[in-house]
């Protein structure tokens, strides 16, 4: 079975620490089976046989989850938290265009 016809038990999003100020995403998908999937703003898919091996992935490639970020971090990133938004898309392909923004991207948005 193909990961995108598995049902998808939770998602989050990470975000490249290294790359700041500029944002660059990754998906994490977890699905059903407990199976892991990791997207990129390449458009790589990254498979995993738990969600575990998934995060040791995403931390070991400097991402960070994004809802773990706080005020100390907003301090650190030049950016409220409030301007950063999760990339929506209607298909993987709009996504995957979404998922690495330049900081000037991110202020000129507001």
């Amino acid at each position: 079975m193909q990961f995108q016809e598995k049902p998808i038990l939770k998602e989050n999003w990470w975000l490249m620490w290294c790359s700041f100020p500029n944002l660059n995403w990754a998906r994490l998908r977890v699905y059903d089976d407990l199976s892991a999937e990791i997207l990129d703003c390449d458009g790589s898919k990254y498979t995993f046989s738990n969600e575990e091996e998934a995060r040791y992935y995403l931390m070991e490639d400097e991402f960070t989850q994004f809802e773990s970020l706080d005020q100390e971090d907003e301090q650190e990133l030049g950016i409220p938290l409030c301007l950063i938004h999760i990339p929506k898309g209607k298909n993987e392909k709009e996504l995957i265009e979404k998922m690495y923004v330049k900081q000037t991207g991110i202020l000129n948005e507001h």
